[in-house]
């Protein structure tokens, strides 16, 4: 979900109050509750995966657990040229790195070597509703199916805006 540099928003639960945080801070604070074996959540900045992640949602990052990611998976990693936290689908795997992309970039983010992989998207509110986001830790087979089904979406979406703007002549 686009970069977290800058602030991005945490939300303390207790006092019902945000905190701004520059994108390291959250990086290490994620990485510290996931050594914990508990799951991040924070509310995401950027447009990168609309419409699945929108900006100022509050997105659940949970832990990898010794499992890789999934083909289809939304996952929080570094990304190793510019150092930034991202939150990114994982399009493609070959031989433990990964290749991701944002849902609504043209460009990726190049192979992601796994140790550079935090954790998945396991959950997203949007203005205080939880939207319908499966679990793989719960349901693997649902999961599955559906991340693959909604990245089968994405690149169809993706050719088929691309079909309309050469037929309208549109760059």
């Amino acid at each position: 979900m686009g970069k977290l540099e800058g602030s991005s928003k945490v939300r303390a639960e207790d006092k019902k109050e945000e905190l701004s945080l520059p994108g390291t801070a959250v990086m290490e604070l994620l990485r510290a509750v996931h050594e914990k074996g508990a799951s991040f959540r924070f509310k995401a900045a950027g447009l990168s995966m609309t419409p699945a992640i929108c900006n100022n949602d509050l997105i659940t990052v949970s832990p990898l657990e010794e499992i890789p990611p999934l083909v289809g998976e939304v996952v929080a990693f570094r990304h190793p040229r510019t150092g930034c936290l991202l939150i990114h689908r994982v399009v493609w795997k070959k031989q433990g790195t990964f290749f991701i992309r944002g849902d609504r970039l043209r460009q990726t983010d190049s192979f992601i070597p796994r140790e550079n992989i935090f954790g998945v998207v396991t959950a997203v509110e949007r203005q205080g509703r939880v939207l319908f986001w499966p679990n793989r830790f719960r349901h693997p087979f649902w999961a599955r199916l559906y991340f693959r089904g909604y990245l089968a979406f994405t690149i169809i979406r993706f050719h088929l805006k691309a079909a309309f703007c050469f037929i309208l002549g549109r760059s």
